[in-house]
């Protein structure tokens, strides 16, 4: 008997709602950091992206391609080593151009640096007549 009213007592006092209550707590904060997490990855991606974006802006303007699109040729000699000075060209060499769209091969005709023509010889100036502004 008297284990049957300790037992009676002890299960007066054990109820399922505390164990509810806190349950339903927890699950509300849990839904609170799921959605914060969620937030906070949006932003983490969309500024990896925008940087990834202006990294990819970046390497295609220092890209040796923007510069053969500008107009400008990539010269090789047949190993493919990259001839930077034109005194580094021997007669008769082989030569690969590189262009913005393609690429073609050359016989180099002449070699080594020439003087660059002036395109108009230059007017001499009456030092004492500076002329008119406007």
């Amino acid at each position: 008997r008297e284990r049957r009213a300790r037992f009676k007592r002890t299960a007066a006092r054990l109820s399922p709602a505390p164990i509810v209550r806190r349950q339903k707590a927890q699950g509300d904060a849990l839904t609170g950091l799921t959605r914060r997490q969620d937030h906070a990855i949006a932003r983490r991606l969309d500024r990896l992206r925008a940087s990834l974006t202006q990294a990819d802006r970046l390497l295609s303007t220092l890209s040796h391609k923007a510069v053969l699109a500008r107009g400008f040729a990539l010269v090789k000699d047949a190993e493919g080593a990259v001839i930077k000075l034109a005194a580094d060209v021997v007669p008769g060499a082989a030569l690969s151009l590189e262009f913005a769209d393609g690429s073609a091969d050359a016989v180099a005709t002449g070699g080594g640096a020439r003087p660059k023509a002036s395109a108009k010889p230059a007017k001499p100036r009456d030092p004492g007549n500076q002329g008119s502004l406007f």
